[in-house]
């Protein structure tokens, strides 16, 4: 690690310390369906409030985790986790947000939370942020997982395997093996942790077990998937949970020549879509935040990925179609630059092979 760099999270440890309560158990907050950037970051958070200024601390979050790789990763967990309709404990505790913040609009923040600080890599957008709050905003990091890492090795405290693992998986995915944003540091604290983790563990999580509901939503997916031009998209009727969606999202950008992908769902009151696109220089976020609207709904991320949800509570079935395809268009508008009136007629359902080009066969030789 630069001298530079050892010397900036000094000065961030240092600046973290001094907001920090003496002898109060803090609160570590995360964004609503955490995916494993969130949940690795969140333990070593844990980890360093522990070893670092002898603080408990204890985990919470909203909505469950679903996806099958996700929930492997829990299992080697060795921290406790609270929702917040479970917590008995005061009431004003000390709130440190981790890959969220509480302006982003994908976190549930109880009454009893009280913001002290952020780690947090998605932009703030304009948002004016309150001076006492100890603030940490990364954006050009690939994964929150990488400061966390910075923070252990300055603070030399030692990660334990199971964590090292898991925080290792969270960096290649929220990178997706660094074909995404990503810095040199991003790389660098990957490699440092594979030298301590569990190859093991980190292959059961790859490897999670698929539920049978996964593979009914994947044929949906492909069934309703379509394309034009170069975006991908699919809807998905109803899901239970949204990590889905993304899944989804990230499928479909693997098609080729395909540069921008993304599904959508209704679930429960919202209308929720997942953005996602391969150019490096593009911001999903903003996209989506234009297009939603403050008053429809709400949408984050950075650079090549984002998530957002329009708002359709009272509305009937049709109208909620309307809502949909309309979002459609405009999405599609925006990327192609083309009305999706215009579109319609062009678009290749993703099922349909009849276009594929002919894979060239050799006699066999025996």
């Amino acid at each position: 690690m630069e001298s530079t760099v050892i010397a900036e999270v000094e000065r961030l440890l240092d600046d973290l310390g001094a907001k920090l309560p003496s002898n109060r158990q803090v609160l570590i907050l995360l964004h609503d369906y955490p995916d494993p950037d969130a949940l690795a970051s969140a333990a070593a958070l844990h980890l360093l409030l522990k070893k670092r200024w002898s603080l408990k601390s204890r985990i919470m979050f909203s909505g469950i985790v679903s996806r099958a790789e996700n929930r492997e990763l829990l299992r080697h967990f060795k921290y406790k986790w609270v929702a917040p309709h479970q917590w008995r404990g005061r009431h004003h505790i000390p709130t440190i947000f981790v890959d969220t913040a509480p302006w982003s609009g994908n976190v549930t923040v109880p009454p009893f939370a009280q913001p002290t600080g952020v780690f947090d890599h998605h932009p703030p957008g304009k948002r004016k942020i309150p001076p006492a709050l100890f603030v940490d905003l990364s954006p050009a990091f690939g994964a929150m997982a990488t400061r966390l890492v910075e923070c252990l090795i300055v603070a030399g405290i030692p990660l334990p395997k199971w964590l090292a693992s898991i925080m290792a998986y969270a960096i290649t995915t929220e990178t997706c093996d660094f074909t995404r944003q990503a810095l040199a540091r991003d790389l660098e604290a990957y490699t440092s942790l594979l030298a301590q983790c569990n190859l093991k563990i980190l292959g059961k999580i790859k490897n999670a077990s698929l539920p049978r509901a996964y593979y009914g939503y994947l044929a949906e997916a492909v069934h309703n998937a379509s394309t034009y031009g170069r975006v991908s998209w699919t809807h998905l009727t109803a899901v239970s949970q949204p990590e889905i969606v993304a899944e989804i999202a990230d499928l479909l950008l693997r098609i080729e020549r395909i540069t921008w992908a993304f599904c959508t769902a209704f679930t429960e009151d919202r209308l929720i879509i997942s953005l996602r696109s391969e150019l490096p220089y593009v911001n999903c976020a903003r996209l989506l935040r234009f297009l939603i609207g403050k008053k429809e709904g709400s949408a984050g991320g950075h650079g090549q990925t984002a998530a957002g949800y329009v708002n359709v509570s009272g509305l009937a079935p049709a109208e909620r179609e309307k809502h949909r395809d309309a979002l459609v268009s405009r999405l599609v508008t925006a990327i192609e630059g083309r009305s999706g009136e215009t579109a319609k007629p062009l678009i290749a359902p993703l099922s349909d092979t009849s276009a594929a080009p002919a894979l060239k066969t050799s006699k066999s030789s025996s």
